[in-house]
């Protein structure tokens, strides 16, 4: 496996991973936690693009 491919697999993992998070967090109610600049930002879920 070379390096581009592996670089693919990965970028589509995290695609996944990251979209499955945002369907989750939406059919919860959740707010996202994320860390902007060395601080807690909360995110609705709904605002976010999959």
């Amino acid at each position: 496996m070379s390096e581009r491919e592996l670089d693919e697999l990965l970028s589509d993992g995290l695609k996944k991973s990251f979209q499955k998070v945002v369907e989750q967090h939406r059919r919860d109610n959740q707010p996202l936690i994320c860390s902007e600049n060395g601080q807690v930002q909360y995110v609705d879920p709904f605002t976010v693009a999959i």
